[in-house]
């Protein structure tokens, strides 16, 4: 006689609350998005896992339609939306901004929402580009170097042999994928109050002008935070077009980051690899104008005129801390606001003169002491192989501070140094001296550089960090 089972269903209440939590934020912690379909499950599942299905929306222009009307309960659980643009023809995205303005024009402000912009081409990773980051898809941080190794590219017509680049991209598909993203914006563009922060990250290699990106944050009568990663104008700009170029920025930093804004971070990449196929395959372009004093320090005064009104402003790779510090002495006043500073210096390099170093110091502890907010401050810099960062970090809890030397070499500081870092804490003896050597850390980018030095967050975004790096370990790879 055969016995028959009887399969019952799981007692899924019968388990205590806190059981059933545990569950389902560990569907939550899975990478894959299949979980996102089980809010449909029940109520009490859709609490649970619907605010983390809808946190993030990552949007096509093919699917705004859709975004206009279904997303319309779910619009208080929105807190970053990011539209990717595709173009297989280098299209301008003109119509898709316009297009997602106009549906978030009626969205309501609910807290904090981030607008990112993002855009690239297929033919970007399929061709010449294949060991570089390209939209959605690098942000994690695992490690790739195993994985990459295993990866043979064979595409010989761009360049590629059994896994190796033999020869390097052509000036014009450079120049293609650094081209003009969006040349204007329409003059009916609608305003949009629900935004907070607006974010265009490194992924993003094509150019957006200074005038397209103050009509967009002018639309934008909320927006708290702007986190600009731009790319290198050298590598696909030259000559007096570049200076203008440079102007045009520093006249949007000063006159059209509205004041309403109270954190900036801009990171300038860029990629030698790139620099130098252009620099070849364009000899006749004139490369002496490619920047000029005055430039540099017209828009170490933009920012030094900007920083007044902020809380936290981080500056990599576009101004030298030292030009800045230099301009906020012009300024008789104080920052009143400012908790947060993080700046760039060629000084803090390796052969570089000890006392020129030491001065940026001073400087730098000079312009801190009109700075009553200020808990954090860093001064880094990286190089082929090393890396280097001073911290000044003002404890919260306590009036105590730090000053540290965190880097691949070492750094005795001079007792004048030392005494001017003093004057900003409250009593001397509230300033702590800390030493960290890394001496072997394997600095193959300025993303591992970063890593390794341990810096703030908002110095660059988590996931252009993971992008960096990552490329850094594929074009280093033989």
């Amino acid at each position: 006689m055969t016995k028959r089972h009887q399969h019952t269903a799981f007692p899924w209440l019968s388990l205590p609350a806190e059981i059933r939590l545990l569950i389902l934020n560990e569907f939550l912690s899975q990478k894959h998005r299949g979980w996102a379909q089980c809010a449909a499950v029940c109520e009490e599942w859709m609490d649970i896992l619907e605010p983390k299905n809808f946190s993030q929306l990552a949007l096509q222009p093919s699917c705004l339609d859709e975004f206009e009307t279904l997303v319309i309960r779910q619009r208080p659980l929105v807190q970053h939306i990011c539209l990717n643009i595709d173009l297989p023809r280098y299209a301008c995205p003109t119509w898709a901004i316009l297009r997602l303005f106009s549906i978030l024009s009626i969205w309501q402000p609910t807290g904090r929402l981030t607008l990112e912009l993002s855009a690239s081409s297929p033919s970007d990773s399929q061709h010449w580009f294949k060991n570089y980051c390209f939209g959605p898809g690098h942000e994690d941080t695992r490690d790739w170097t195993q994985e990459e190794k295993a990866i043979k590219w064979h595409d010989p017509k761009h360049g590629w042999f059994d896994g190796q680049q033999v020869r390097t991209p052509d000036a014009p598909a450079i120049l293609r994928l650094f081209s003009p993203l969006c040349l204007n914006v329409p003059q009916n563009l609608p305003v949009v109050q629900a935004i907070t922060s607006f974010c265009i990250r490194r992924q993003l290699r094509h150019e957006l002008f200074p005038e397209v990106l103050k009509a967009l944050w002018e639309k934008l009568p909320r927006l708290e935070s702007i986190v600009y990663e731009l790319w290198c104008a050298r590598q696909h700009r030259r000559g007096h077009y570049q200076v203008a170029c440079a102007y045009e920025l520093a006249s949007l930093v000063q006159d059209s980051i509205p004041n309403h804004v109270k954190k900036v971070s801009i990171f300038k990449d860029f990629n030698s690899q790139l620099a130098l196929a252009l620099n070849n395959a364009t000899p006749h372009v004139d490369r002496d104008i490619e920047t000029t004093p005055a430039v540099d320090l017209a828009l170490a005064k933009a920012f030094a005129a900007k920083s007044h009104h902020l809380e936290h402003l981080s500056i990599s790779y576009m101004i030298d801390a030292q030009k800045f510090f230099t301009s906020c002495q012009l300024l008789p006043c104080t920052w009143n606001h400012l908790q947060l500073l993080t700046l760039t210096s060629r000084t803090l390099a390796r052969i570089a003169a000890h006392r020129n170093i030491y001065t940026l110091l001073r400087n730098a502890s000079s312009i801190a002491l009109q700075m009553p907010q200020l808990k954090t401050m860093v001064l880094w810099n990286s190089e082929p192989r090393h890396a280097c960062a001073v911290l000044y970090q003002r404890r919260t809890a306590s009036a105590m501070a730090t000053l540290t030397w965190r880097g691949t070499w070492n750094l005795e500081l001079t007792n004048d140094v030392i005494e001017s870092w003093k004057k900003i804490v409250s009593a001397p003896d509230y300033l702590l001296l800390e030493k960290e050597v890394l001496p072997d850390v394997d600095i193959r980018s300025h993303g591992d550089a970063i890593h390794h030095l341990r810096l703030p967050d908002g110095v660059v975004d988590s996931a252009s960090l993971s992008q960096i790096r990552h490329e850094g370990i594929m074009q280093s790879m033989p």
